[in-house]
C-alpha cells in the first residue's frame, strides 16, 4: 500500500505545544476522527474539538492512577491490523474494530524529571512511560498502514504531507517517521537505563555489560565540532556513560572564546591523564624537605629483605605485628581481600595463629617457618606479599594505583606463652573493644588457627627464600598530599613533565625539558591557578627563554582545577595569545579513575575494546635485578619515568632526572631508536644525562638498548622485563653499574 488515507487517530501526548492547531486541521480540514485520552482529551474539549474517548471505545476506565490507559486489544489490534491481510481485517470485523490510521505521541519527561535534584526514586518510576512508547512500536511496527507522530516538531511535516493529496500519506514519509519513533523509544529506554543502574552492585553491572556478544554503549551528543584531525573530516564530541563520577573532560567549565576542535579534545584528555595520575600518586611516593627540594627514599639492602623493623629479627620466633591503612577506611569486601592475603601463607612460609583485619589496621600473630636449612624468611618479605597483593586487588576495587598501606607502626617479638595468650586475646577482643560488635564471634573478619606459641602448622612450601622486592618505604621527612605536577602535552604525549614543591619551580623545569615542542601545546597543572602563576605562565617567554627558532610562547589549551577570576584577567589581557587559549577547569585531580569505564579503539569495519590501564607503580611487583639498587635520587626519578612512560605512545622510553622529564622517545618502530630520540632530545634542550634515569614501556629485547643508555649517562633503569635475554639485559647494566628494576607490568599505548 502506497499511500494511506486517515480517517482515524489516536492522540494521547504529555507535551501539549501545538496540541490544539495539529488537532483542529486534523478535524476540520480531513474529517478525522479523533481519539484521546484524560488530559489530552481535556484539552482537546476545551478547544472545541470532539473526542471519543479511549474508556468509551474500549468499555474500560483507565486504571492503577492512569498507568493502565491504553493497553487493550481494541487499541492495539486497531494499530496493529495489516490492511492488506484479509484475516486480520476478519477479526477486526468480527470483533468490531475500527483501525486507526495515525498514532499522535509523546512520551513521559523522564530524563527531565531525574535530572532534579529533589527527584526521588518513586517521583522517577513514575514517569518511566509504558503505554507511549508501545503505541509509538506499534505504530512505527506498522508503517505501512499508519502514520507515527513521535513528537510535536512533526506537526507541520505531517500536515504538510497530508495536504499534498487530501489526507493521505506516502510510504516514504511514514517511513521516515518510524525510524525516528524508534530512535526516541531506544534513546528513552537508554535514560532509565542508565538512572537505573546506579542502584544496581558495580560488579554486577560491570559483569553483565563488557565483551557480550552484543552490546550497546550509550553516547550522548555533547557538541558539534568544526572538524576531525583535518578539515576535510566532519566530527562531534559524544559524551559516554554519564553515571560514572570519573573526571570528566566534557564536564569542565570551558573558559574559552573559541571552541574545541577535535585535537584539542584528544590533547587535552592525554594531558588530564597524566596530570592525574601524577597527582594521585603523588600522595604518596614523594615528600618535600624543608628547602622545598623534591626528595626520594633511600632503599638500602637492609630495606629490600627486612624493612624498617624496631627490633632484630630472630630465627624460631612468634612476633606480633600491626600496620595501618595510609587512608580512609576499609569496606567489607575489602577486609575480605586482606584476611585472604594473610591466610595465603598459613602453613607455607608461616603458621598465622590469629588475625584481625580492622576498617584502619591489621593485628597478626604469626610465627615464620624454616624455608630452607638455616633460613627463616623475615617479616619483611612476609608482609610484603600479604601488602602488595592486597593493595593491588583493593586498587583493582577503587580504580586507584600506589601503596595502601604504612610501615608497621608496631610489631615484637612475643616472649612468652603467657604474652602469646594476652596478644591472642588483645586482638579477638578488638573489635568488640572498638563498638564494632558486641560478641568476638560475631565480627567475620577475626581468624583463629589452632596452632599454639611457638607451633608450626606445615604445609606444601611452593615458594622457597626471600625474593628481592622493592615494597613500602619509610617516610623520611615532612610530607604533603598533593605534589604540584606541570604537564606539556604535544600530539598526546609528553614533552616537559616536571614535579616541585613551588608550582613555578615545576612550570619552570617542565618548559625548559623541551621549550620547542611546549610551544603551542597542551598546559596541564594539578593545582588551581591564581593571578601570581598565570601572570608567571604568560611571561614565560621573556623569564625562561624562547623555543629554537621561536618568536615567542603560547599554549592552544591549559587545564586545571580551577581558575581565580584575577588569574583569568591576567590571561585575557597580559599577551594576545592568552585571548584566544582554551581554558578547562576540571576539578580536582585527586580523583580515583572509574574502573569500570572501557576503552575504545576503531579499526577498519569494527571497534576494539578493552578495559583500561588503571595499573600505576604497583610495586610489589617490583624487583630489583642488579647488583646495585637504586639511589635515593634514582628511586624518585625512576618513580615519574615509568608514569610518563605510560601515558606515552609504544615504543616509548622516557628520560628523567631532578624530577623532570629531559627526553621523551614516543611512537619508534624499535626501542632501541626510542632511546636514541629521547638522548638525543635530552643533548638538543643541553640537560646533562649524567646520573639521570630511563623508563622503557615494554622490555629491552637486547641489550643494545641499555648500552646506548649507559653510554648518554643513565645511571638506573625500570622496565617491565620478560624478555628471553633478560639475563643479556641485567649483565649489561652489572658491567656497566647500572641499577635496574623489573616491574612485571608493562604499559604499551598504540
Amino acid at each position: 500500500m502506497a499511500e494511506v488515507k486517515v480517517r482515524r487517530a489516536l492522540l494521547s501526548v504529555y507535551d501539549k505545544t501545538g496540541l490544539a492547531d495539529f488537532a483542529s486541521a486534523l478535524h476540520d480540514e480531513f474529517g478525522i476522527e479523533i481519539i484521546s485520552t484524560g488530559g489530552t482529551a481535556q484539552a482537546l474539549r476545551e478547544a472545541g474539538i470532539p473526542v471519543t474517548l479511549v474508556e468509551d471505545l474500549t468499555g474500560f476506565p483507565e486504571m492503577l492512577g492512569g498507568r493502565v490507559k491504553t493497553l487493550h486489544p481494541k487499541i492495539h489490534a486497531a494499530i496493529l491490523a495489516d490492511r492488506d491481510n484479509p484475516e486480520h481485517m476478519r477479526q477486526l470485523k468480527e470483533t468490531g474494530i475500527e483501525p486507526i490510521d495515525m498514532v499522535v505521541v509523546n512520551l513521559y519527561p523522564f530524563e527531565q524529571t531525574i535530572a532534579r535534584p529533589d527527584c526521588t526514586f518513586e517521583q522517577a518510576i513514575e514517569m518511566i512511560d509504558i503505554g507511549g512508547p508501545s503505541l509509538l512500536r506499534a505504530a512505527a511496527k506498522n508503517h505501512e498502514h499508519v502514520v507515527c507522530v513521535a513528537s510535536p516538531r512533526w506537526y507541520e511535516g505531517v500536515l504538510k504531507n497530508l495536504r499534498k493529496d487530501g489526507g493521505s500519506t506516502e510510504l516514504a514519509y511514514r517511513r521516515e517517521l518510524a525510524f525516528l519513533a524508534y530512535r526516541i523509544t531506544c534513546q528513552y529506554d537508554r535514560e532509565v537505563w542508565l538512572w537505573l543502574r546506579q542502584y544496581v552492585p558495580w560488579t554486577r553491572v560491570y559483569e553483565s555489560v563488557p565483551f557480550g556478544e552484543r552490546q550497546f554503549w550509550p553516547a550522548k551528543l555533547q557538541s558539534r565540532l568544526r572538524y576531525g584531525e583535518n578539515p576535510h573530516q566532519g566530527a562531534s564530541a559524544y559524551r559516554l556513560d554519564d553515571t560514572s563520577e570519573e573526571l570528566n573532560l566534557l564536564d569542565a567549565t570551558v573558559l574559552a572564546p573559541q571552541e574545541l576542535s577535535f585535537n584539542n579534545y584528544a590533547d587535552a584528555s592525554a594531558a588530564l591523564e597524566l596530570c592525574t595520575e601524577l597527582t594521585r600518586a603523588g600522595r604518596n611516593l614523594w615528600d618535600r624537605s624543608l628547602t622545598g627540594r623534591l626528595t626520594g627514599h633511600r632503599i638500602s639492602e637492609e630495606r629490600l629483605t627486612r624493612r624498617h623493623l624496631p627490633h632484630i629479627q630472630r630465627p624460631q620466633a612468634t612476633y606480633f605485628v600491626t600496620f595501618r591503612l595510609r587512608h580512609g577506611q576499609l569496606a567489607p569486601d575489602e577486609r575480605d581481600i586482606v584476611l585472604a592475603a594473610c591466610r595465603f601463607w598459613h602453613g607455607k612460609k608461616m603458621t598465622l595463629h590469629a588475625v584481625t583485619v580492622m576498617p584502619d589496621h591489621v593485628h597478626l600473630l604469626l610465627t615464620p617457618h624454616e624455608v630452607v636449612p638455616g633460613h627463616w624468611p623475615t617479616l619483611g618479605e612476609l608482609l610484603k606479599s600479604i601488602k602488595g597483593f592486597s593493595s593491588q586487588e583493593i586498587n583493582k576495587r577503587r580504580g586507584g594505583s600506589g601503596l595502601n598501606w604504612l610501615d608497621e607502626s608496631f610489631d615484637r617479638v612475643v616472649r612468652d606463652e603467657a604474652e602469646f595468650h594476652e596478644k591472642w586475646a588483645y586482638m579477638e577482643a578488638n573489635a568488640v573493644t572498638a563498638g564494632l560488635v558486641a560478641r568476638p564471634e560475631d565480627y567475620p573478619w577475626f581468624w583463629r588457627g589452632s596452632a599454639r606459641y611457638l607451633e608450626l602448622e606445615e604445609c606444601d612450601r611452593s615458594e622457597t627464600g626471600p625474593t628481592r622486592l622493592l615494597h613500602d618505604r619509610s617516610e623520611t621527612g615532612p610530607t604533603v598530599s598533593l605534589l604540584n605536577a606541570v604537564c606539556f602535552i604535544k600530539h598526546t604525549n609528553a614533552c616537559g613533565v616536571a614535579v616541585h614543591a613551588d608550582p613555578l619551580e615545576a612550570y619552570r623545569k617542565a618548559y625548559l625539558g623541551d621549550p620547542n615542542a611546549a610551544l603551542g601545546g597542551i598546559l596541564a597543572v594539578n593545582f588551581p591557578v591564581d593571578a601570581v602563576f598565570a601572570d608567571a605562565v604568560m611571561e614565560t617567554y621573556p623569564r625562561w627563554g624562547k623555543a629554537a627558532g621561536a618568536g615567542g610562547f603560547f599554549v592552544e589549551v591549559w587545564l586545571a582545577p580551577s581558575f581565580t577570576d584575577d588569574a583569568v584577567n591576567v590571561i585575557r589581557t597580559k599577551k594576545e595569545w592568552g585571548q584566544r587559549v582554551r581554558l578547562l577547569a576540571v576539578g580536582d585531580m585527586d580523583v580515583p579513575p572509574d574502573p569500570h569505564e572501557l576503552d575504545f579503539k576503531k579499526i577498519s569495519g569494527g571497534m576494539l575494546v578493552q578495559t583500561r590501564d588503571l595499573v600505576g607503580l604497583h610495586e610489589a611487583q617490583w624487583q630489583v635485578v642488579t647488583q646495585r639498587p637504586p639511589t635515593e635520587a634514582e628511586i624518585s626519578d625512576l618513580h615519574l619515568a615509568w608514569l610518563v612512560a605510560k601515558h606515552t605512545k609504544s615504543n616509548a622510553v622516557s628520560i628523567c632526572k631532578d624530577g623532570l622529564l629531559i627526553g621523551n622517545g614516543a611512537g619508534q618502530m624499535s626501542r632501541v631508536m626510542s632511546c636514541r630520540v629521547a638522548t638525543w632530545l635530552a643533548r638538543d634542550n643541553r640537560h646533562d644525562l649524567h646520573g639521570a634515569v630511563a623508563a622503557s614501556d615494554g622490555f629491552f629485547p637486547f641489550r643494545d638498548g641499555p648500552d646506548l643508555l649507559a653510554d648518554a649517562g643513565i645511571m638506573a633503569i625500570i622496565q617491565p622485563g620478560g624478555s628471553k635475554r633478560d639475563q643479556d639485559v641485567v649483565d649489561a647494566c652489572n658491567e656497566r653499574g647500572l641499577a635496574m628494576i623489573f616491574t612485571g607490568t608493562r604499559h604499551f599505548k598504540h
